[in-house]
């Protein structure tokens, strides 16, 4: 076993001693790329002293991903996951901490809100990103809230240097298509772009008996049915009082996504009724302008206002109410009158200004910030002790203040230092309503919540060589709930959730320490990370007490728990023309403590088990090669998913932790030029058909791989 590994490693060590990089100049380019996630300033990525990493344009494309949720899949340290075969709820991770830990940006801005974030990952389009930047540990001390293990920012589209039109079409299996065009041009002090994107699939039922997902005779939905159309468009204006820019933007999205019982089984269960049992039928509406104002004055300085509005709509109906009313009469159904969908509407402004001063060996960055977000929620629901149907509305608003400050401090050519610290004050009340004779008609008291934070963040980055560089950092984050939460798997009713006065916000630390050597053949990354959650918040069934004032269910604090691990990349090429593109994650994700409900289920067979935070696989990996011969690109994209724990609990006396079993999903693409500007292509996505087996269509969250198989695709891109 010795001499095999021993093998092994020599076998690795010659061959990266004969490699060289593949089209080193375009690695060079992105290490040259502007970045401005890590410090909120302008800096090219191989010097910003805060370890940022990016998605290029170039690597969504040749992903030929559709939306956000597939261009961050397999990228190391991120985990993008469904959940929910009947609507597709995507959420993302960081270090294995889960959606309500990670802020998602859009140009920098806090827009991406939670009732955004239950589809957000799907839809939105890639058509419209330039680059997606991704900063891994706690980054509140500039983001303020949400911001617990990582940032991912999405940058869109700017206009070319050069007029442009693109206009491309991709057809794929299950009625899998895209279709995009944008344009851009530029005429004297001003430029402009836009995008339109429409992406379409139809539902898949997987046929094969030992993975379809089945209950009582009855197929239900792998993969829903959607159906999306997006729009956004960009103008700048330079110049209009020298070194000054003006900007203006505009994003829509228009979807509808359906999915549940296959039609024409089983009397009442047909997913083309919205109000049938087991469907869910979801139309979203989401429109968003942005105006900004950057100038540039004497020596460095530079002032920026950033103004943004989105209002985001949903339209929703599930089996909630129709299920909980059979339920309570005897199987009877509904009458018309009485079916309503669930409503849902959120107003978000944001408001950020910064002002960057350069002093010597430093440069001071400071800012104020404000939002404001408003939620309305209306839906039907039961009063189960009395079988009696009601009407329940919600409102709630908040507000939210933050200053903050950083001083990037270069001591030497070699050594910079980076200090920053925010101050943010939440305010926020949760007021909720009932119609008919029943205990939740009356109104509670409003609730009303105030929090404030102060989080600092310490960066370090010393340049070894110019192909060495060393980074490390320490830094807080915290968040508050606030406004819609998934989690609470309720979308057709507006549930009731207590927001004691005592809730403390969670608050997490975060280390992070990291190795880029980059020299002429080679590019290698090393990155240790830990993250210590602390007051994890969640919910729990209102105890008696809180019921009797009309809520459902009651956030609380319920311990701590921490993520760490290492992530290792390598690029490098065979000969000329092939690149290899690896990476590795070890993530060890635990509670502080074993968690007492698994101390009774199953008679505590799996309360050891119960440690491990549920969703989380210890390792992944992924091995991307590209091969570039004249006017092809083939590309072969492997990614490794470890074993994890998930936790079942839906059915009492069934409860378990599974620990699953590592699957491989490997993706594949061939591009050719016919000629300049013109290309075609043709890929496979799980080209080796990998599906999850145990499938339990009774927990929404029992999902943790592909839930169906291939899909091939082609199509063709022209570029004028």
């Amino acid at each position: 076993m010795l001499k095999r590994s021993f093998g092994i490693v020599l076998i690795c060590v010659m061959i990266f001693s004969m490699t060289r990089i593949v089209k080193a100049e375009e690695e060079l380019l992105k290490l040259e790329e502007v970045v401005i996630t890590g410090t909120k300033t302008e800096r090219r990525l191989k010097d910003v002293p805060v370890r940022t990493e990016i998605i290029t344009r170039e690597e969504i494309e040749e992903k030929g991903a559709a939306s956000l949720y597939e261009a961050l899949e397999g990228i190391p340290g991120v985990r993008v996951e469904y959940q929910c075969s009947y609507c597709n709820f995507s959420i993302v991770r960081i270090h294995g901490m889960a959606a309500g830990h990670v802020q998602v940006l859009i140009d920098g801005q806090p827009i991406y809100s939670g009732l955004a974030g239950v589809y957000g990952l799907d839809q939105i389009p890639t058509a419209n990103i330039e680059r997606i930047e991704i900063v891994k540990g706690a980054g509140s001390a500039l983001y303020g809230s949400s911001a617990i293990s990582g940032v991912i920012n999405i940058i869109t589209r700017r206009p070319e240097k050069e007029p442009e039109v693109k206009v491309s079409a991709s057809f794929g299996e299950y009625k899998t298509n895209r279709y995009t065009i944008s344009a851009s041009r530029r005429v004297e002090d001003m430029d402009v772009m836009v995008v339109a994107q429409k992406h379409t699939q139809d539902e898949i039922f997987v046929d094969d008996e030992e993975r379809a997902q089945i209950d009582e005779g009855v197929p239900y939905s792998d993969r829903v049915r959607s159906d999306n159309t997006s729009l956004g468009a960009r103008i700048n204006f330079y110049d209009l009082t020298g070194d000054d820019k003006l900007t203006f933007t505009g994003r829509t999205i228009n979807e509808m996504r359906k999915g549940g019982a296959k039609p024409g089984v089983k009397e009442g269960l047909d997913m083309e009724n919205p109000f049938s049992e087991a469907t869910e039928n979801i139309t979203t509406t989401r429109y968003e302008v942005t105006v900004g104002y950057e100038k540039e004055f004497y020596e460095g300085n530079s002032i920026a206002i950033n103004l943004a509005y989105c209002t985001h709509n949903r339209n929703a109906t599930n089996d909630t109410f129709v299920g909980d009313y059979l339920a309570t009469h005897n199987d009877e159904y509904p009458p018309s009158n009485i079916l309503r969908p669930y409503l849902a509407d959120e107003n978000l402004i944001v408001l950020d200004l910064n002002y960057k001063h350069p002093l010597g060996k430093h440069t001071l960055l400071t800012g104020i910030q404000y939002s404001y977000n408003k939620l309305e929620e209306e839906g039907m629901y039961v009063e189960m002790e009395s079988s009696t149907p009601y009407k329940s509305s919600s409102e709630k608003h908040a507000h939210d203040y933050g200053i903050y400050l950083q001083d990037e401090f270069k001591l030497t050519d070699k050594l910079e230092l980076v200090l920053g610290v925010r101050y943010d004050k939440h305010s926020s009340e949760d007021s909720f309503r009932g119609s008919g004779d029943t205990m939740y008609a009356k109104k509670p008291v409003s609730l009303k919540y105030d929090e404030e934070a102060f989080n600092p963040r310490f960066a370090v980055k010393y340049e070894v060589s110019p192909s060495l560089v060393l980074r490390t950092s320490i830094g807080t984050g915290f968040r508050v709930p606030y406004g819609f939460s998934e989690d609470l798997h309720l979308c057709s009713g507006s549930p009731r959730v207590y927001k004691p006065a005592d809730l403390e916000p969670e608050k997490s630390v975060s280390f992070n320490f990291g190795i880029d050597h980059f020299y002429g053949d080679h590019y290698l990354s090393l990155n240790l990370f830990r993250t210590n959650l602390k007051k994890k918040i969640d919910f729990a069934d209102a105890t008696e007490e809180i019921a009797q004032k009309g809520y459902d269910y009651v956030w609380q604090n319920l311990g701590d728990a921490y993520t760490q691990g290492v992530e290792f990349g390598l690029r490098l090429a065979i000969f000329k023309d092939l690149g290899i593109d690896m990476n590795f994650t070890y993530t060890d994700a635990r509670y502080k403590d074993k968690r007492e409900d698994w101390k009774e289920f199953a008679g505590g067979k799996y309360y050891d088990d119960s440690i491990y935070i549920s969703r989380v696989p210890e390792i992944t990996g992924g091995l991307k090669l590209s091969y570039k011969p004249e006017n092809w690109n083939f590309i072969w994209d492997f990614n490794y998913t470890g074993r994890m724990y998930i936790d079942y609990s839906e059915v009492e006396g069934e409860e378990e932790i599974k620990h699953t079993e590592p699957f491989v999903v490997c993706n594949v693409k061939v591009v050719r030029e016919i000629r300049e500007g013109v290309r075609l292509f043709v890929g496979a996505k799980n080209l080796f058909d990998y599906i999850q087996e145990d499938k339990r269509p009774g927990d929404a969250a029992f999902m943790w791989a592909p839930y169906y198989g291939r899909i091939i695709y082609g199509g063709m891109e022209v570029k004028f």
